[in-house]
């Protein structure tokens, strides 16, 4: 982790450090699916459940500070590419470019980061943490530019 000076006092940064992946159909099994995070989605015919991601793979970056964390996003994006309600932006460009989730021929898969903190009665480290969650998503859009170019295939262009 680096660090920042933040009211005279030294604060942890986290790094992007993704989990491994998971299925979209184990997602509820990433430990930190209840907390504020950042996320990437994966959709091919290989099979990554288990393996560290790589940006090469990555078809989308998104992030969250909502009370329900990272499962509750996950739930926006699954109920729109399943057509069952919600709204997700990312899901909404997914849905138009491959249809309804059952009728894919691809995997999709889903790692994560997920930022251990207090939404509903967040204090001033809390606050700091929910920053984290942004500053890491754009971390993700810089190393993925740098990586594969450009930004991922679903982000908004």
């Amino acid at each position: 982790m680096k660090t920042a000076l933040y009211n005279m006092r030294q604060v942890s940064i986290p790094e992007l450090n993704f989990s491994p992946w998971y299925s979209w159909e184990n997602r509820k099994q990433y430990p930190l699916r209840n907390w504020p995070g950042v996320y990437i989605i994966a959709i091919c015919k290989k099979e990554l459940e288990g393996t560290i991601p790589s940006f090469s793979d990555v078809v989308y970056i998104g992030m969250t500070v909502r009370r329900e964390g990272l499962i509750g996003r996950w739930g926006d994006l699954n109920r729109c590419i399943c057509r069952e309600g919600g709204y997700h932006s990312g899901g909404e460009r997914i849905f138009r470019d491959k249809g309804y989730y059952k009728n894919w021929h691809e995997k999709m898969y889903v790692s994560g980061i997920g930022i251990e903190c207090n939404v509903k009665e967040p204090t001033p480290e809390d606050y700091i943490k929910m920053g984290w969650v942004a500053f890491l998503e754009y971390d993700g859009f810089a190393k993925f530019a740098a990586e594969v170019g450009g930004h991922p295939k679903y982000n908004k262009k």
